[in-house]
């Protein structure tokens, strides 16, 4: 059995009873009948050590169809090569998007954002296969809030259609580079799931974790970022047990310093004790 940890941006995670790749939206389709998890680009999420026991889907579907000022993505394109082939085309609008690991399929279950856009922004319909039928699902039927959708359970994003402006290629590149430097001095390298809790209302709860000493801090190969207190590195053989530990800590020391109730954005896969 192969560990997922190979299919997870923090190389962390045992293996699925049965692994499965998809490179087709039929493929998905089938896995998805199947009750497979599904998994995308294996960012935000934190796979137990134990694995999941069950069937994991391996989401490679790929797709992209640009026409007029609308492109169709499948859902296993990663949100940050998207961001790039779009400027090859000559199309803005998700430029903010570049340098991001996560999936489009994942993105759109999650909303996913970064310097003050997000994929509602942008998200025209996503085709969902929902209770044995593929659904095209219109922005306003996808309930998208802050880091969170309509999107539950079962379903599975099967492909994205985003809305783009036409711009100057030159011009969209120097935005898409320029956004990909900030991210880089902003965020660390290395193995991680990205952020790992939410903003609560107002707060930007990487300050709150930095004040509370936290930024360098880590539980075995887990460690707090130095660059930005809302990530956790795998900075060698971290186990899921280390980064759990560590995100319970964290999550004690907001609530008994600030009354924070701090919330995952990471998701977890498998068993946890």
């Amino acid at each position: 059995m192969e560990r997922l940890s190979a299919y997870t941006t923090f190389g962390i995670g045992g293996a699925a009873r049965e692994t499965v790749i998809a490179d087709c939206a039929a493929r998905l389709q089938e896995c998805v009948c199947r009750g497979a998890l599904i998994l995308g680009g294996g960012s935000n999420v934190l796979v137990s050590d134990d694995g999941y026991d069950g069937v994991v889907c391996i989401n490679r579907f790929g797709s992209l169809t640009v026409s007029g000022d609308l492109a169709v993505a499948g859902s296993g394109l990663r949100l940050g090569v998207l961001s790039n082939m779009l400027a090859e085309y000559g199309r803005a609008g998700l430029e903010w998007a570049v340098g991001i690991p996560g999936t489009v399929g994942g993105a759109v279950r999650m909303n996913a954002g970064a310097f003050g856009s997000c994929v509602a922004d942008r998200l025209v319909y996503a085709d969902v296969f929902r209770d044995g039928k593929l659904l095209r699902l219109y922005n306003a039927e996808l309930g998208f809030g802050y880091r969170t959708s309509a999107i539950v359970g079962g379903d599975a994003v099967v492909s994205a259609a985003f809305r783009t402006d036409s711009g100057d290629v030159n011009e969209i590149k120097r935005r898409t580079a320029e956004i990909a430097a900030k991210r880089a001095a902003t965020q660390p390298l290395g193995k991680s799931a990205g952020s790992v809790f939410k903003n609560p209302d107002g707060i930007h709860i990487a300050e709150l974790i930095e004040r509370a000493g936290f930024k360098g801090y880590a539980v075995g190969g887990a460690k707090v970022s130095e660059k930005h207190a809302n990530i956790i590195v795998n900075i060698g053989g971290a186990t899921a047990k280390d980064v759990r530990a560590l995100i319970d800590r964290i999550k004690n020391e907001l609530l008994c310093r600030y009354d924070v109730a701090a919330k995952e954005e990471i998701v977890y896969i498998g068993e946890f004790s």
